[in-house]
């Protein structure tokens, strides 16, 4: 196995090295092969060996294992497992194994951006462990990224089909950092109550950004005044309900302009904006360049050729 996908009919011959399984107790050894493998066990309990660490785990979970690692269930129990595994050049083509472990000073702001999103599997510490742990409603939300991204990489329907695969997995990967960076926010808080309520919101955001959300909404989903809910979130983020949602879109917006060539009407839905005047009044006042002036000035692969 080499961990690939071949174009059949579609960009015949094409490899794009980025590749789906779904097992019920295993993960694959890529040191071979110059894989990363994300790896998502969404049910079941067991301990993981990764190089001398022994990881108790329960269930759900996601494992972020470099070229140079090599993960395996030891001991587990009732185990479902999806993994990617994937060349960090899917994520920009400027990046190699050498280079993303050792950033040098040419790469651009958009690729330093786009390095952020691989730190789970580049840094080793309390922070950045081989194993994050994370809710039920996330864990779904990238098991339905990662069954998209497969039915993207069989069907192989159009010509986007590289483009739209990398761009779910582009998706979890700009998840999984949320949900870091907001672990490292919310575990300061003293208020287990608000904590927790900020929290939930930040789930219902990261897993329903694609779709209509009003902060009245909201606050009857959460059973908390609208105000009383905005000042919470806000001490927690330093930005509003709305505000942080709108970020969080145009963040993901960004990332498929700059790193696919997706049409710029496909990416605006998928987003979560549903209106292009509106779409492109947001997006340039959050980047200061229209959304096609946006993908013209960053995107790596109208320089590249691909």
């Amino acid at each position: 196995m080499e961990f690939v996908t071949i174009g059949r009919e579609v960009h015949s011959g094409y490899s794009l090295p980025l590749y789906f399984t779904e097992h019920e107790s295993c993960i694959e050894d890529t040191r071979g092969y110059g894989r990363w493998s994300l790896v998502l066990i969404e049910k079941g309990s067991g301990i993981i060996s990764c190089g001398n660490l022994q990881m108790p785990f329960t269930s759900p979970v996601i494992l972020c294992v470099h070229e140079n690692e090599y993960a395996e269930l030891n001991v587990s129990s009732d185990i479902s497992v999806k993994s990617v595994y994937f060349d960090p050049i899917v994520v920009n083509s400027k990046f190699n194994f050498e280079n993303v472990h050792h950033p040098h000073a040419d790469f651009s702001v958009t690729e330093e951006q786009d390095l952020y999103l691989l730190r789970p599997f580049l840094k080793r510490n309390l922070e950045f462990p081989h194993i994050f742990t994370i809710d039920t409603a996330n864990a779904q939300h990238i098991t339905k990224l990662l069954r998209q991204m497969n039915e993207t990489l069989v069907a192989q329907s159009d010509i986007n089909w590289p483009c739209r695969s990398r761009s779910l997995l582009l998706e979890v990967l700009i998840l999984l950092s949320k949900l870091i960076d907001q672990e490292g926010t919310l575990a300061a808080e003293e208020d287990t109550g608000i904590c927790d309520m900020v929290n939930n919101v930040l789930i219902y955001l990261h897993t329903n950004y694609p779709n209509k959300i009003t902060l009245n909404e909201l606050s009857r989903m959460f059973h908390i005044n609208r105000t009383t809910l905005n000042h919470q979130f806000s001490q927690r983020t330093n930005l509003s309900v709305i505000d942080y949602l709108i970020k969080y879109r145009v963040q993901i917006a960004a990332t498929l302009l700059r790193d696919t060539l997706l049409p710029i009407s496909e990416i605006m839905e998928r987003a979560g904006f549903h209106n292009t005047t509106h779409f492109w009044r947001i997006f340039k006042k959050h980047t200061a360049l229209s959304p096609s002036s946006y993908r013209k000035q960053n995107c790596w692969m109208y320089a590249s050729g691909e």
